[in-house]
């Protein structure tokens, strides 16, 4: 078997362990992976998950990152990555501008990504940046009429920040 074939085996086997909760065991298959192919953009991402579901959150930021560097189009990773972040104990200003500009690159790459719009607006509205936290919000609300988070985060925002 070539190492192209067992790099993808060991991806497989990781995410397959992820998806059964067995998240160590997965880091081990996704670090295999790496070693036979450094250039496995999937391994790092997926590396990157089971690390965020350890709540090791500084090793999925940086995993999250590789992945990034090998494919600067990886949408779910700038997402993820942002998402690290945000999982953060406390997330300073510049730690929530990197988790933004995380946010607005997944939206440069697939404007209908409302996850990355709405998770923008949280990190808006904790950088204190309510108008253009709502701007976010209504382009969900327009673009997805149902949804409900966005809609209440709006509404607080509005109250609460805004005076409106």
């Amino acid at each position: 078997m070539s190492d192209e074939k067992d790099y993808k085996f060991y991806i497989n086997q990781g995410i397959e362990l992820t998806n059964k909760g067995e998240f160590d065991e997965a880091i081990v298959a996704f670090d295999k992976a790496i070693e036979l192919n450094t250039n496995a953009e999937l391994a790092y991402f997926s590396k990157g998950i089971a690390y965020h579901n350890l709540n090791q959150l500084q090793a999925a930021f940086e995993s999250y990152t590789k992945a990034i560097e090998l494919n600067p189009k990886m949408i779910d990773a700038y997402f993820n990555r942002a998402q690290s972040i945000l999982s953060f104990d406390q997330p300073d200003e510049s730690e929530l501008g990197n988790a933004l500009s995380d946010l607005k690159k997944a939206i440069e790459l697939d404007e209908n990504f409302l996850d990355a719009y709405y998770y923008a607006a949280v990190v808006l509205k904790k950088l204190g940046q309510y108008d253009d936290a709502v701007k976010y919000l209504d382009i969900v609300i327009e673009k997805d009429p149902l949804a409900v988070y966005s809609k209440a985060l709006k509404k607080l925002i509005l109250q609460k920040y805004l005076n409106k």
